[in-house]
């Protein structure tokens, strides 16, 4: 257990599995009292209690990111709890995988929903503790499809996340007077247990595609949960002090 956290609450939408997960394990074990959070309760106990095993502290908020009264209630809970919010995740995405062509208005009002809307909520609903306790750190995980075109089929996906990168930049700007840090992060490609599902639903065999694809990628792999936790560590320790509306590229090169 390291002390890098050491007394910070931390709300980490999305973390009943893969990146969320990793990254609510690395705060925890750095010494943040975490909020795991996620759509999925048996999963998502599974990790807090994962976490207490651990010698960490932590407990399990059910919250679907695109309702608006579970947002509020996600970060009441965190508060009511452990009696302040230093950090916020929002890591919790919609993956809009659809052809152009048959993408209906609700698929794509279901990306903005808890791709932008969600954060927007937790965000507002968690400035004002982040206030009352000298400040905070927000962290929006990103994508490299905010920023490339060519790919129709993700369209409500990238577009929606571009919003989000936008959102990151204007709060950022707004809360600096009150020490509250708004920074973004830039993912690039990780063979979450979700990536594998969705890939063997496209190509067959989703261990062999993402292989393949990994060989391919600059740095000849793809990037892991625990690569992503590790530039979230950072930006939620008071190691990242001055750091407030920027891009960290943890993409292993694949957007430069």
């Amino acid at each position: 257990m390291g002390d890098r956290m050491s007394g910070k609450v931390a709300v980490i939408t999305g973390s009943t599995g893969g990146l969320g997960e990793g990254i609510a394990r690395r705060l925890a074990a750095e010494g943040a009292r975490v909020v795991v959070s996620g759509r999925r309760a048996e999963e998502g106990e599974a990790v807090a209690r994962g976490i207490a095993e651990a010698g960490g502290e932590a407990f399990f908020r059910r919250a679907d990111v695109a309702r608006e009264e579970d947002c509020v209630g996600l970060i009441e809970a965190a508060h009511e709890r452990f009696g302040r919010l230093d950090v916020l995740v929002n890591n919790a995405a919609a993956l809009a995988h659809h052809p152009f062509e048959e993408l209906s208005t609700e698929q794509w009002d279901a990306a903005y929903a808890a791709n932008v809307r969600g954060p927007m909520l937790l965000s507002r609903a968690s400035i004002p503790h982040m206030r009352a306790g000298g400040g905070g750190s927000i962290i929006n995980i990103g994508t490299t499809m905010a920023y490339r075109g060519g790919n129709l089929e993700r369209i409500a996906y990238s577009s929606s996340k571009g919003a989000l990168l936008t959102l990151t930049k204007v709060m950022a700007g707004a809360l600096v007077k009150d020490h509250i840090r708004v920074n973004w992060v830039i993912v690039g490609w990780i063979a979450t247990p979700q990536e594998v599902a969705l890939r063997d639903r496209t190509h067959g065999d989703g261990d062999a595609f993402l292989k393949e694809m990994s060989e391919k990628r600059p740095m000849g792999r793809l990037e892991t949960p625990d690569d992503i936790a590790a530039g979230v560590l950072y930006l939620a320790s008071d190691e990242s002090s001055h750091v407030t509306g920027g891009e960290l590229n943890i993409s292993g090169g694949l957007m430069i």
